[in-house]
């Protein structure tokens, strides 16, 4: 069972989430907080398999709150609850270790096959705001990758480059393992080994290194 813990200030919103993911027997809501204080404590005790963030909450916004609950248990999945009006907002969010960005009013169908994309390790992007997620990866990517040179690109293997690739597009685990017909531990390793060549902090970081660099327009053979 995929543990959720939801939080946002607003009771309506944790209420119906609530009602949405409980009615699928697949999850349990362990947790609602109406704070990102409260959201990082209950992260701490009840260690979620995901969050739903509200970006905007009183006293500990849920950037800030992302970033803690992130330094303390990497492995938790977090999904941005937003209206997308700030890049920001956006930005600070990826910048932090955010897993994906939902739009408030999302359809149950939706939510749920969100939910078990990000705890399977993908990514979440509607279509309603990739636009303007790609344009803040360009902005992060300055910060990121000013400093890559072309031996570091080389010391990747081809089937790494593949990868790549495949979390550029935002695969789940489970997707690159059909793709590349290898085992998960073997999958895993090859991005642990990814993360290490790169400098990289996680998937997310990968994601914008293949756009950035040029990787997604490549074609590699064994």
């Amino acid at each position: 069972m995929i543990k959720v813990l939801i939080a946002d200030d607003q009771e309506l919103i944790r209420d119906s989430l609530e009602l949405l993911i409980s009615s699928d027997k697949r999850f349990e809501v362990t947790g609602t907080a109406e704070d990102g204080n409260e959201a990082c404590r209950l992260a701490a005790e009840l260690k979620p398999d995901v969050v739903l963030m509200d970006i905007r909450m009183p006293g500990l916004n849920g950037i800030e709150c992302v970033k803690q609950i992130k330094q303390r248990d990497r492995s938790v999945k977090i999904i941005m609850l937003t209206t997308f009006d700030s890049d920001d907002y956006i930005y600070e969010s990826l910048k932090n270790g955010a897993d994906g960005f939902l739009l408030k009013g999302i359809s149950k169908a939706n939510l749920i096959q969100s939910l078990e994309t990000v705890y399977n390790g993908g990514a979440i992007l509607e279509p309603q705001t990739t636009q303007k997620v790609f344009q803040i990866f360009g902005k992060m990517a300055k910060s990121f990758f000013t400093a890559r040179s072309e031996g570091e690109f080389e010391e990747l293997s081809t089937q790494e480059k593949q990868i790549i690739q495949l979390i550029g597009q935002g695969y789940s685990n489970k997707e690159i393992i059909g793709e590349v017909h290898l085992s998960e531990g073997t999958v895993r390793n090859y991005i642990s080994n990814i993360l290490k060549k790169l400098d990289l902090r996680d998937r997310t970081q990968i994601a914008i290194f293949a756009i950035q660099s040029g990787i997604m327009l490549k074609e590699f053979h064994d």
